[in-house]
């Protein structure tokens, strides 16, 4: 799988990129996306673009952290074969970290690690199935952790 990293204009600075994506190629493997065919967008927004797109796709008031678009089920690809798009929120990163004890740039790799889920078929969308993706995010990020500096990619 190709994972492209961009950043929307306006949106927080993202540091260490090729870190970055050396991270999310083994995020990739560790989430069971190893035999995924095209590419990966993820892109960094800002927080009206994801206030914006949780109304528009999912009729969800309010930024969210992480929205997950596979288009693969659409049977359809846009520009350099993309087969699939994790948006994330820096903004959304730095609010949850104060909450959960964490920092923004390990909230922002959650994220992405989270979207990379959806792709390999976990849901959260009842306690049992929010379970699983809590335990396969737990597997991912300690995986992650024990091979990577998670840290710096926003400050």
């Amino acid at each position: 799988m190709n994972i492209r990293l961009s950043k929307e204009r306006g949106s927080y600075p993202l540091h260490c990129r090729e870190r970055l994506k050396r991270i999310l190629s083994y995020a990739q493997e560790l989430a069971g996306l190893g035999t995924f065919k095209g590419t990966l967008n993820v892109v960094v927004t800002t927080k009206a673009t994801m206030q914006a797109m949780n109304w528009d796709f999912l009729r969800h008031e309010g930024a969210t952290d992480v929205l997950t678009f596979d288009l693969r089920e659409q049977d359809q690809q846009f520009e350099d074969d993309a087969a699939a798009e994790v948006y994330v929120c820096p903004e959304v990163a730095f609010e949850y970290s104060k909450k959960f004890g964490t920092t923004p740039s390990y909230e922002l790799v959650l994220y992405m690690v989270h979207g990379m889920l959806h792709l390999a078929g976990e849901d959260d969308l009842d306690d049992e199935a929010r379970k699983s993706m809590r335990t396969a995010e737990a597997r991912v990020m300690g995986a992650l952790g024990l091979r990577h500096n998670l840290e710096g990619f926003i400050l």
